[in-house]
């Protein structure tokens, strides 16, 4: 069933989807260390991951404002 839906464009725009995912779940894992949580319980983990993701997400945010803006269309 799924190898009819490969060649469809909504499996191509799901399948880009789904990569940026899990590259950012990737990221969470090598570079920022959750392959292994520090505390347990739920709740503790919970947290450590939305400290994960936030750093993450500032580190995006600070990336995209450093890029230099676009340019204005010129107005004749």
């Amino acid at each position: 069933m799924v190898r009819s839906l490969v060649g469809t464009p909504a499996y191509q725009q799901s399948h880009r989807a789904r990569y940026r995912v899990e590259a950012l779940f990737a990221e969470l894992k090598q570079r920022m260390g959750l392959h292994r949580v520090r505390l347990r319980r739920l709740w503790n983990v919970a947290e450590q991951f939305q400290l994960a993701a936030t750093a993450q997400n500032i580190k995006r945010l600070v990336r995209f404002l450093a890029q230099s803006p676009p340019p204005l269309p010129s107005v004749s």
